[in-house]
């Protein structure tokens, strides 16, 4: 696939217009991804869809590796977002709080059936998580970052050395889960149980 010459612009020095551009870019690749699946995505379909040039998502991104890790650490960024704000409504509707192993469960479950929605992103989150390119690497440390304060908020109140662990194993089963089931080697029904049998588990040894 072809590549800028040029490093792509780092995220952290972009003007407020710039990351609005970025933006439309990784948003028009979302809409393509879940419409056809990334294997048939094409650079020039993410310009034609965008109204950006292709010279310029080049400045952004250096390869279609790099842009399609970008996207899926956007949706998975949007996806935990709207998971913590559905749990946070329900919550009004529950008599008490049921505490941490169970906001655990809750979100990593709502993640998993995320996927089941849209397997295209399941099997693009596994590809990239295994990408060896560097800054499709990048974008995935970032999605990791995002997932891992997700973790942390729900697990306020468990203490740090307890929490850390739970975050590991928990996040260890959701992504073997995709794995498997991208792989047709298990179904939703036994990776729901893993979790559920892991996260407990972790939990208890507190």
């Amino acid at each position: 696939m072809p590549t800028s010459e040029l490093p792509p612009r780092a995220l952290e020095g972009m003007t407020r217009a710039q990351l609005a551009r970025r933006g439309r870019i990784t948003d028009a690749v979302i809409e393509l991804v879940a419409e056809s699946g990334p294997d048939v995505l094409q650079m020039r379909d993410v310009a034609a869809r965008s109204g950006i040039s292709l010279g310029t998502i080049y400045r952004y991104f250096s390869s279609k590796e790099h842009l399609l890790a970008a996207a899926v650490a956007d949706w998975q960024e949007r996806l935990t977002r709207q998971v913590l704000t559905e749990m946070g409504s329900s919550r009004a509707n529950r008599p008490a709080d049921s505490g941490a192993e169970e906001r655990v469960l809750r979100y990593a479950r709502r993640e998993l059936r995320a996927f089941q929605r849209h397997p295209h992103f399941a099997r693009l989150t596994v590809a990239m998580v295994a990408s060896a390119d560097p800054y499709a690497s990048e974008m995935i440390a970032r999605m990791h970052v995002s997932s891992d304060e997700a973790m942390a908020a729900l697990m306020h109140d468990v203490p740090a050395e307890h929490a850390g662990t739970i975050q590991v194993a928990v996040q260890a089963v959701v992504l073997t889960g995709l794995v498997a089931w991208v792989t047709d080697r298990k179904t939703w029904t036994d990776i729901l149980s893993d979790l559920e049998r892991v996260t407990r588990r972790v939990f208890a040894g507190i």
